[in-house]
């Protein structure tokens, strides 16, 4: 054993001065290795990412912000995207918000009149049912909208809900003409910029003031309060019907005017005339609408 011993420490010295000498070619590579990473770090960096305009509006578009359109419950405003003449997006960048109901009410129907924008290329559209107020307040500011963009004429004819009425006379008026759309407040409305805007329809017509005539009834007392209603008549036909007055001596009367409004204008419309019926459930409002209706049409020659 100890004749062995020095042989195998001689074993052991030579392992280790290999291991060491391996080591060393070992350390000396990773010189061109940090190389090839530090020239890595300071290359070219990877592709960027899509340009920042990548999804701006295609060419031709224009954005076009309507006229904030106040509520019962809190202001509507509408911005559209044009491209060509045609709306290619509508969105609401105000709505009511007052309380949880209105923003849930909001939340279900802009959505509709949104796509209902776009269906119908005007601001002739329906009032979602159960958001009367959110709805009107959304057409008459997509109308100052349309006006703006120079794509109003004549979009409000036919609108059931007379959130445009007078619009095709009046389409350099903003959304003003349909301020007295029966949301139950059309005394305070009524005596607004809609009321006065009348001559002012005339003159920024773009269909011109021969062709449509903006028309008002006299002023009908109910029990519940006036009804007053304005038509618009273009070539000896009615276009457009609201009313700027209802009844709102309490919540009730202007929640009937709400629903029963919208109706009564769209009857005159498909009737062309004051034998219309009356809403159930809104006799008085009705039967006034009517009487001041009849006057209209007698002032109108109709």
């Amino acid at each position: 054993m100890k004749r062995k011993h020095p042989l195998r420490r001689m074993m052991i010295a030579v392992a280790g001065t290999t291991s060491a000498v391996a080591l060393l070619l070992t350390l000396k590579q990773p010189g061109t290795s940090v190389a090839g990473a530090s020239s890595q770090a300071g290359g070219a960096p990877p592709a960027a990412s899509a340009p920042a305009g990548s999804g701006a509006v295609p060419a031709g578009g224009e954005t076009v912000l309507g006229e904030e359109a106040d509520t019962q419950f809190g202001p509507v405003q509408v911005e559209l995207t044009l491209s060509d003449g045609r709306i290619t997006a509508a969105r609401a960048v105000k709505v009511p918000s007052t309380d949880a109901n209105s923003r849930k009410i909001a939340a279900d129907a802009v959505p509709k009149l949104n796509q209902a924008a776009l269906a119908a290329q005007s601001a002739g559209i329906d009032a979602v049912s159960g958001a009367t107020y959110t709805s009107e307040g959304y057409i008459r500011s997509l109308q100052s909208a349309l006006d703006k963009a120079g794509a109003g004429e004549g979009t409000g004819q036919g609108t059931p809900d007379g959130g445009n009425g007078g619009a095709p006379g009046g389409d350099g008026t903003g959304g003003e003409p349909g301020t007295g759309t029966g949301t139950g407040t059309g005394t305070g409305e009524g005596s607004s910029s809609g009321e006065g805007s009348s001559s002012g329809e005339g003159s920024s017509s773009g269909e011109g003031s021969a062709e449509a005539e903006s028309v008002l009834g006299d002023v009908a007392g109910t029990q519940y309060g006036d009804v007053q209603v304005r038509l618009t008549v273009s070539g000896g036909r009615i276009t457009a019907a609201e009313a700027v007055r209802t009844p709102d001596s309490d919540a009730n009367s202007r929640k009937i005017a709400a629903n029963a409004v919208p109706k009564l204008n769209q009857a005159v419309l498909t009737a062309q005339s004051a034998g219309i019926d009356a809403v159930s459930g809104a006799t008085y409002t009705s039967e006034g609408y009517i009487r001041s209706l009849q006057s209209a049409l007698d002032k109108a020659g109709l």
